[in-house]
């Protein structure tokens, strides 16, 4: 990683003129140059550089408003009052400005401006060539005298609170949380997400100021304001978190990753001290926007950055690939958006090869080493996976597999003949070329977390989903027993009990019950995998697990069912349909699944007596089987959407979208088969329609 090159820019008023200071320090990472520290000083009219950033902003705002007609010449505009402010500020005629400007052009590495000026427009600076933002990695630093949090650098993203549409009138920022928490939750990290009226001030700086479990991202989608001299993000009633709110995490720090995306988040004035206050709280890289952005445009540049850096990229390259992936869009999303920070900072990987040490994703107090042989195992595992650069499932069951015993028992079911066909297709499916846009990986669980950024075993290489899952269920099986390290059994027991992930398809395909490869006596319960947290598609995508004991001859009568309440039925009716998918009897772990998936109030108050941990648990719990948006079918999305913008309109109390308002969407579609199921129990669709309306 290169040293960023550091522009210094120091401000100072000369009566109606302004002087500015350029000190430009370029380390030997650039070309064969020597440090070089030379100053350049430049009169400058701060009214002819507001008024070419004021063009430059309403270019902007005028290219982001969604009414407006695309603008063919922004491109244009933009360079034209780009390369008229780049000229102001560093005239060729002016002592030795000519130099700095060669010095600058030619260095290729990322860019820091450490600067006491805020109003300048830096990344949209035009050479003549290109925007700055655009040549360099460029980063902002603002020079002040507040004290500063040290903060703390994350080797992954594990956790991340995303707050949006706070005063509920912006549809746009839901759809935008949505989208952020479905693509972070996607790639394993656990992501709290505050609405509405769940955005309270309090209840956003609590979550920031947890120090159990702190956050390393926040993702901030809605209004900035300025009130009573304090600019900050406009909480629900209106509440400001600014830089005063923001000193209750002086303890914690901020988390590491920051991106704000608000009206004029990082723009000119005191509004660019907002992200300047999470940077003085410890944040690392911190992303705002400069004028609105068009909602599509925030959404794909949020991605493309996100991206980057869980990739491992500095935060500078992110920021400008993200740009440039951008720069074609009419809505001119790419010239928004600000990087405050080192712009070679990122997520520091663990380079480290001590003894191996398995973080459970989203619960860091569980910490389990291996054993000798388990150890071993993981060592010609990752030796196998190093070319694809992570593990999948798909690795983990060629390494079992050459466990003598596990091979032993395998082909001693199969025959020499149909264990050398198995050998051959997980040979085939390991060396398929792998694809950057593949998010399937080897594995359907994703190969490498689809990120790179998953939990690894200190051996190198990263862990996908099911592989994380796999060493999650040995290490919980492992404390439950008071042991203090991972065996290969526990291992190949946790495999069997989370379902293999495509393995065990493949294993299928040559006639090999997943549970062979355990001893005869020894069958693990089951676990119904977590769609959130697993890199499987669906839960009807799982393979069948192994059925249980028959059930008790209690007959084939309906349960009765009069004694339940409403609510004690449809848990008992969930679970029956879980248990149905997997060919078991409903088990006490499916029911528990099922009360946790119905949102139990009654186990909610029960399980939060016991605090954070309680808290916790039920909310990973009562997330468990909540779908991915590709889970759905169009006719159901569209529904949704429909439901989610009546209850925007203000047509429920609450805000929040209830049963009625789905109902309503579902029926409303005259094509929908959930309409025909209405008309084949022998209801009028459009009766139904009126009396939900009522009750709506």
């Amino acid at each position: 990683m290169s040293e960023p090159a550091t522009l210094n820019v120091r401000v100072t008023a000369q009566g109606i003129t302004a002087r500015y200071e350029y000190d430009l320090r370029v380390g030997s990472t650039v070309g064969d140059s020597p440090p070089l520290e030379m100053e350049y000083t430049v009169e400058v009219d701060p009214g002819l550089v507001r008024g070419f950033r004021d063009r430059i902003d309403a270019a902007l705002t005028k290219a982001a408003d969604a009414e407006s007609p695309p603008q063919p010449g922004l491109a244009k505009e933009l360079a034209k009052w780009g390369k008229l402010l780049y000229d102001h500020l560093f005239p060729r005629v002016q002592g030795n400005a000519a130099e700095l400007v060669t010095r600058l052009h030619a260095s290729t590495g990322p860019v820091l401006v450490r600067t006491n000026e805020q109003e300048v427009p830096w990344e949209l600076l035009h050479d003549g060539t290109d925007f700055l933002g655009l040549r360099h990695d460029l980063g902002r630093r603002l020079v002040g005298k507040r004290p500063v949090v040290g903060g703390r650098s994350i080797s992954r993203v594990g956790r991340a609170l995303i707050v949006g549409d706070t005063i509920d009138n912006l549809p746009s920022a839901r759809e935008e949380v949505a989208k952020v928490a479905a693509w972070l939750g996607g790639r394993g990290i656990d992501c709290k997400v505050l609405l509405g009226q769940e955005a309270t001030l309090l209840d956003v700086v609590t979550e920031l100021a947890s120090e159990e479990t702190p956050y390393d991202l926040f993702h901030f989608c809605g209004h900035v304001a300025t009130g009573s001299g304090t600019t900050g993000l406009v909480m629900h009633d209106r509440q400001l978190l600014g830089e005063v709110v923001l000193q209750t995490l002086s303890s914690v720090g901020a988390p590491p990753v920051a991106f704000i995306n608000g009206c004029a988040s990082a723009g000119g004035g005191e509004v660019a001290s907002m992200c300047m206050s999470f940077m003085a709280l410890g944040a690392k890289t911190v992303v705002g926007t400069r004028t609105e952005v068009a909602d599509e445009g925030a959404w794909q540049f949020a991605a493309e950055f996100y991206g980057r850096l869980l990739a491992g990229e500095p935060a500078g390259a992110g920021v400008r690939a993200a740009r440039a992936a951008l720069r074609e869009r009419p809505d001119a999303a790419w010239a928004s958006f600000i990087l405050y920070g080192d712009p070679a900072a990122g997520i520091t990987k663990d380079e480290t090869t001590e003894s191996p040490q398995l973080p459970e994703p989203h619960d860091d107090e569980l910490m389990i080493a291996l054993a000798p042989d388990a150890r071993q195992l993981m060592r010609r595992v990752h030796e196998s996976a190093a070319d694809r650069g992570g593990v999948a499932s798909v690795d983990l069951l060629q390494g079992l597999l050459g466990e003598a015993d596990i091979r032993r028992r395998i082909e001693g079911s199969i025959g020499a003949d149909a264990m050398e066909a198995l050998d051959q297709v997980i040979h085939q499916v390991l060396s398929r070329p792998a694809r950057a846009d593949d998010d399937s990986g080897t594995d359907g669980d994703s190969g490498t977390d689809d990120d790179g950024s998953g939990t690894g075993t200190g051996l190198g290489g990263v862990l996908s989903d099911t592989v994380n899952r796999v060493f999650t269920e040995a290490a919980t099986r492992v404390a439950a027993d008071g042991r203090s390290t991972i065996t290969t059994a526990d291992i190949t027991a946790a495999f069997v009990a989370v379902g293999g992930g495509v393995s065990a398809r493949l294993l299928e395909l040559c006639g090999v019950p997943l549970a062979r490869l355990l001893p005869d006596e020894s069958t693990p319960d089951p676990i119904i995998p977590d769609p959130i947290t697993s890199g499987q598609d669906t839960l009807a995508d799982d393979p069948p697990a192994p059925p249980r004991d028959p059930a008790p001859p209690n007959g084939d009568e309906r349960l009765p069912t009069d004694d339940l309440s409403r609510s004690a039925l449809g848990i008992v009716r969930l679970a029956n349909l879980l248990a149905d998918r997997r060919g078991e009897v409903i088990s006490t772990y499916t029911l528990l699944l099922a009360f946790g998936a119905m949102g139990s109030e009654v186990l909610r108050r029960g399980m939060h007596e016991q605090g954070t941990a309680g808290e916790r648990a039920f909310r990973k719990l009562s997330g468990m089987l909540t779908p991915r948006r590709r889970d759905l079918s169009p006719r159901v999305h569209d529904a949704l959407d429909q439901a989610r913008r009546r209850s925007a309109a203000g047509r429920t109390s609450s805000g929040r979208v209830g049963e009625a308002a789905i109902l309503l969407a579902l029926l409303e579609d005259e094509e929908s088969s959930g309409r025909e199921l209405m008309r084949k129990l022998g209801v009028d669709p459009e009766q139904l329609i009126q009396a939900l309306s009522r009750t709506h």
